[in-house]
């Protein structure tokens, strides 16, 4: 792939994200000359899914505590809201019908914590 096929990609991703944000319905929008650069509507999903994969990876870190890493989630989460609609919408395909868009946008693997759980107390000495 070149560098110009590259940008190419990438805007299209980003005007996908721009069309998801504004209509919450979870509808892939799809065009025909960006059959070059996915294939497919199912190759654009896995390009999506594979987007939202290097985010959470990118901005996710376990070693800011609990609290920061589900704060950062939340956030991740509201602002690619339109994104994961599509996602999850392409998720709920009966199997039979699009056995393949589900195995690309399976759920997420990023735990959500629930609560804090902070240590209490000091060290333990032996």
């Amino acid at each position: 792939m070149t560098w110009q096929e590259t940008h190419e990609r990438t805007r299209i991703i980003r005007e996908v994200e721009a069309v998801a944000a504004a209509d919450m319905s979870g509808a892939l929008p799809w065009r025909d000359e960006w059959a070059p650069y996915f294939g497919s509507p199912e190759g654009l999903l896995k390009a999506l899914r594979a987007r939202w994969n290097r985010t959470c990876e990118a901005q996710l870190d376990v070693r800011t505590g609990e609290d920061v890493l589900h704060d950062t989630y939340a956030q991740l989460r509201r602002t690619q809201a339109g994104v994961l609609a599509i996602l999850r919408k392409a998720s709920e395909v009966p199997s039979g019908a699009g056995a393949q868009v589900f195995a690309l946008t399976g759920a997420s693997l990023v735990p959500t914590p629930r609560r804090s759980r902070r240590f209490r107390g000091g060290p333990i000495l032996p």
